[in-house]
């Protein structure tokens, strides 16, 4: 999805944020992020932003959290910014050099000292440069015996150790109580947003990047928000589903539900 050339950056980021169907408030949970300062990144409104370095850190977890590239429109704000700021203030070209020179100056008197005193070290302490003495390895002291005395032997059987008890796993559909436990694996080849809702609630939901391998377990079945649909790819308890989607589509609520169980 290319940009719009018209558009400023926080008409970007909200047009990206609404093609994913994401809500301020889901962002808001995540970053930590007031929604005053997510409403003012949106209306691209500078003079209701903080400082330059605080923005940078907002805009870069707003894009992470829906899962577009942060340095962009991280560029986007900075170009924006300088360019309300005005031209930056020029230094004089005769100033500019007398500096330069000065500088290299220091640079090369700096360097002649820390030879000088290398040289010195060398010539006064020449015993720090030789070989290093092996120590004499200390022999290992004897074990004495030990002396029991007064002690005396018990004729009361040795005390029974209980073993932990073992919680048997939850019921699965073969005993006929409740729906089985499934696994599902997402592998990412691409970067995308995820969001995983089982029996349980929500399980994740946030920005997965590119080579990363997660594992959900739940009863019944899940459900799957993806923001690169293409860019993953889905296991059940070992078996691979179909395509979840193209590459940058933004698909919701897929359901996967647990395979039937045969007789």
């Amino acid at each position: 999805m290319k940009p719009g050339a018209d558009l400023r950056f926080g008409q970007e980021l909200r047009r990206e944020r609404i093609a994913r169907e994401i809500t301020l408030e889901e962002i808001s949970a995540a970053t930590k992020i007031s929604l005053r300062l997510l409403t003012a990144l949106e209306e691209s409104d500078l003079k209701r932003l903080p400082a330059p370095a605080f923005t940078r850190g907002f805009i870069r977890s707003y894009a992470q959290h829906i899962g577009i590239d942060p340095d962009e429109k991280i560029c986007a704000y900075l170009a924006e910014l300088n360019g309300s700021d005005g031209p930056a203030p020029m230094i004089a070209p005769g100033r500019r050099r007398f500096w330069r020179g000065r500088g290299t100056t220091a640079g090369m008197l700096v360097g002649g000292v820390t030879m000088l005193l290398l040289v010195l070290g060398l010539i006064v302490r020449p015993q720090r440069h030789a070989a290093v003495r092996l120590d004499k390895p200390t022999p290992a002291r004897e074990a004495k015996a030990v002396d029991l005395k007064n002690v005396t032997v018990s004729s009361d059987p040795p005390p029974v150790v209980r073993q932990p008890e073992v919680v048997p796993a939850a019921a699965s559909p073969q005993d006929g109580t409740g729906p089985a436990v499934i696994s599902l694996v997402l592998e990412f080849d691409q970067d995308s947003w995820t969001k995983i809702e089982g029996t349980e609630g929500t399980l994740f939901t946030g920005l997965i990047r590119k080579g990363e391998v997660k594992r959900f377990e739940t009863r019944g079945s899940f459900r799957i928000s993806l923001g690169n649909a293409g860019g993953v790819r889905a296991t059940v308890n070992g078996q691979a589903i179909q395509s979840l989607g193209r590459a940058g589509q933004v698909v919701r609520d897929v359901p996967i539900p647990a395979p039937a169980v045969r007789g």
